[in-house]
């Protein structure tokens, strides 16, 4: 009686070879689902992601009154601690688009060395730090000094502009000047207050009084 033989082995070198032969695959393959997982990341994001709304540039501040205020008086300091102006006024209104006060029926008094300077007008527009007033309408400034040495002097027109911490003022309307005496009228002005030098631009019209001889 002949021995049973044993069954062959599967080829094992066969399915090592199949193994590796799909590992080869799935390595050559895996770049290109990398990058589709990748891709259907990314679609997945950009969905999922709320849409930003379109820009739109916000409108520029309307010229409304933020607030307002009936007879009042303002009063700016320098740094020392002086005062350096004083306005009065009827009825004034803030505007945030220009940051500037308009004022009706303004008195101001601007104070400075040996001088003080009275201004009215129908209206006045002040900036945000008073260091600049424009003044409308049937204006007059009056300047007295302290000490008596030189004569007073007063401008009036339909315009003035001054400029407090230069004390300076131009106006480009006709102005009429009187000082002591003597009385000026010219079509514009600019006027150094420190410096008392006076600017008379345009037609200019002079009247000089001569001083009187001292005997």
């Amino acid at each position: 009686m002949n021995k049973l033989s044993r069954p062959p082995l599967r080829d094992q070198p066969g399915l090592a070879q199949r193994l590796h032969g799909l590992r080869e695959t799935v390595m050559a393959y895996l770049p290109m689902i990398m990058l589709a997982a990748l891709f259907l990341f990314s679609v997945w994001l950009v969905r999922s992601v709320p849409r930003q709304e379109s820009f739109q540039p916000s409108a520029p501040p309307a010229h409304t009154a933020d607030y307002d205020f009936q007879n009042f008086t303002l009063k700016s300091y320098e740094m020392n601690g002086k005062l350096k102006t004083t306005v009065h006024g009827i009825f004034a209104q803030h505007f945030q688009d220009t940051m500037n006060t308009e004022i009706k029926q303004p008195f101001v008094l601007i104070y400075s060395k040996d001088r003080v300077t009275s201004v009215r007008a129908k209206k006045a527009v002040v900036n945000e730090d008073g260091s600049q007033v424009q003044l409308m309408g049937q204006t007059l400034l009056k300047r007295d000094d302290v000490h008596p040495i030189e004569d007073d002097m007063q401008i009036s027109g339909e315009f003035l502009h001054f400029f407090v911490n230069t004390d300076t003022l131009v106006s480009h309307l006709p102005v009429n000047i009187v000082r002591g005496k003597n009385r000026f009228k010219a079509d514009k002005l600019e006027a150094d207050n420190v410096n008392q030098l006076y600017l008379l631009k345009g037609r200019v019209h002079a009247t000089l009084v001569p001083a009187p001889d001292k005997q």
